[in-house]
């Protein structure tokens, strides 16, 4: 419930601040709420809290007295970190042991059903990769060397040629790789092209690759909450925009239009890609339509615009940290 909370926080703070944040910056919101969703279970000792620094915190959930929980929370002032424990205490210790053995049950069937669909994704993207060929085509390989050039990046990234994708996707976080549809070099369009490659080279240098990793394992684990699901398509959604962003900041302004006509004029052949470990061009109509307003509406982030956006997300994660500790399994054990 307290994670569901946060998603809702997450997305009225997007909305009513999303003119003072950066698409970056909204882009890195989610990886907060992928850190609250770690912390259940994190293993902390009973000799050690990770938030002991939290006043009353460590006097509340004190091994050393096993009615600590209640006393303190009657002589100490109300706070939501007090509330929250007692509540989570109380629904433990009337929780039938029947019930919560079914429970963990569902949990774990619906874990092992996630997994089998992620590794059959998986198996398909691995077929797939091994059927591709070394790209070719002597110019999209020298428009590639000088997108990689303009974007500084000196590491070798292969990039092969296939008929089974239907837009441009980058795969693999240790050794990252770049799949061209082949009906895209068989169209080559130099401007076309450098823009998708861009786009590409971007998820390279923010590493998205290793989100993907996170944002599937947070869907394995929380695949019950509708709420999880909602946001981690919001994740991947800003995460493209993030990515468009990118590639309008080394653009002149006369190629926003240009970049916004490349996503309009391939809407019919991209599409969402299926496979979990890989990033694309591609995305829903929904998803299209909003990064293409993003582009339409794109202006150079202001200096004071950067300023106001760090410290929103510095405000938004002391917010998170601060309520972090009711979801331990150090603070649900006491």
């Amino acid at each position: 419930f307290l994670i569901s909370g946060m998603i809702g926080v997450l997305f009225l703070v997007k909305k009513q601040f999303k003119k003072y944040l950066t698409s970056r910056t909204q882009y890195n919101l989610w990886f907060l709420l992928l850190g609250v969703m770690t912390v259940p279970f994190l293993p902390v000792s009973s000799n050690f809290s990770l938030f002991s620094w939290i006043p009353d915190f460590q006097n509340v959930t004190s091994p050393d007295n096993p009615a600590s929980n209640t006393i303190s929370a009657l002589n100490t002032p109300v706070t939501a970190v007090n509330w929250m424990n007692d509540f989570s205490v109380s629904v433990s210790s009337q929780t039938p042991s029947v019930i919560r053995v079914i429970l963990f049950s569902i949990w774990i069937i619906g874990m092992l059903a996630m997994i089998l669909l992620v590794l059959k994704s998986s198996f398909r993207l691995h077929r797939i990769k091994k059927s591709a060929l070394p790209l070719q085509n002597r110019n999209v390989q020298n428009l590639y060397h000088k997108c990689c050039k303009e974007l500084n990046i000196v590491k070798d990234i292969p990039i092969y040629s296939t008929a089974f994708f239907t837009s441009p996707v980058m795969t693999g976080s240790i050794k990252p790789c770049i799949y061209l549809p082949i009906h895209l070099i068989s169209d080559y369009k130099p401007e076309t092209m450098r823009y998708m490659l861009l786009h590409e080279l971007q998820h390279y240098r923010h590493k998205d690759n290793i989100a993907n990793y996170l944002m599937n394992l947070a869907g394995i684990v929380y695949w019950f909450n509708p709420l999880i699901w909602l946001a981690l398509r919001s994740m991947r959604n800003d995460r493209e925009i993030a990515c468009d962003i990118a590639v309008l900041n080394i653009l002149d302004s006369d190629q926003y239009q240009e970049y916004g006509y490349t996503l309009i004029n391939f809407a019919e052949k991209i599409s969402l890609t299926p496979f979990p470990f890989s990033s694309g061009l591609g995305g829903t109509v929904t998803q299209i339509h909003a990064r293409i307003l993003n582009i339409a509406a794109y202006q150079t982030p202001s200096g004071i615009n950067k300023v106001r956006s760090v410290i929103l997300f510095s405000i938004i994660a002391v917010f998170f940290l601060g309520i972090t500790p009711v979801l331990t399994s150090y603070t649900a054990a006491n």
